[in-house]
Parts: structure tokens; sequence; C-alpha cells
């Protein structure tokens, strides 16, 4: 009797341990990771497969944990007001260390990091959406907000139609 005590309260233990991971696995998926928890970020595909659906265009960030750039623009990123209203006009995608695309698509003219790409609804990347203000060497490295507002708005009218201007709902967190 004592034995199946013990066995049900090690299985419910291990259920309970399992459901907190899974939990945890989602909490941190959703989350800004640094660049904003307010904004709505989503995965690779499911942002892909929202785009495509909405006719929204896509902002990609693609960062790494170590990274000391990236971790001076989050700061910067995530308290812009003008960054979080014109999310509403993009389904931002944002990506961590493993989570980067293999394909050389998402590294038109290099690997550095933090980059951010713009993609249409289609989920085709724009290589001619760059940071007009940066160092032309990194074209898609962006160091502080105005210059990921710039290219936000620069996006936003080259990539949008009407779907863009209605912005899309469910992004209030």
């Amino acid at each position: 009797m004592q034995t199946s005590l013990v066995k049900i309260a090690l299985v419910s233990s291990l259920q309970v341990l399992f459901s907190l991971t899974c939990f945890q696995y989602v909490v941190q998926a959703a989350s800004g990771k640094g660049f904003g928890d307010n904004i709505h970020w989503r995965t690779l595909d499911d942002g892909k497969r929202e785009a495509e659906a909405s006719g929204l265009p896509i902002m990609l960030i693609i960062h790494k944990t170590w990274c000391g750039a990236c971790k001076a623009l989050k700061p910067k990123f995530a308290e812009s007001k003008e960054i979080s209203e014109l999310a509403h006009n993009f389904v931002m995608i944002n990506l961590e260390d493993e989570e980067e695309p293999k394909d050389e698509t998402y590294s038109p003219d290099g690997g550095y990091i933090p980059r951010i790409l713009f993609l249409d609804p289609s989920g085709k990347v724009h290589p001619e959406l760059t940071n007009k203000n940066g160092n032309p060497n990194y074209k898609y490295f962006y160091s502080n907000a105005e210059h990921v507002v710039s290219g936000m708005k620069e996006a936003q009218e080259k990539l949008t139609g009407d779907a863009s201007k209605q912005g899309h709902t469910g992004d209030e967190l």
C-alpha cells in the first residue's frame, strides 16, 4: 500500500514538474526576450502564417543572449513608445540564439547580430529595406530606437496595403 502511494506521489510530482516546464517554455516563447513584453511577439512560423492571413508586413529581429550590441539595443527598443505603437502595423517576430533560421535569406549581408529585417506579407525578405542611418557595411544593424522607427516607417510605406493602416487586433497584452 505504501509503495503504491509513493508511486502515485512520484507520478503526480513528475506531472506537475512537466506542466511547469511546458508553461515556462510557452511564457518564454511569448516574451519579448528583453525587446519589450508589451509587443505581441510571434515565432517565425506563426508570424509568417499570421502575416499571410492578415496582409501585414513582418518585422523580424535576430539576436543572441551573449551579444553586447543586442544587450545595448534591448532597453532602447523596449522603452520606445513609438516602436510599440508602430508594432501594431506589423507582425513582430523575435528570434534568439538557436531560433535563428539557417537559410541565407535571413542574412543578406552577413550573419552579424542584431539584425532587423522586413518581410512582406508573403514572407519574402526585402533586402532593400535597410538602416539608411547606419553603417553601410552592416545594413540591417540598428543601434538605437530612432533608427528602428525610421526603418519601420519606411517598411510600412513600401510593404503595406490597406491592412496595415487598420493595424491588427489582439496586440494589447
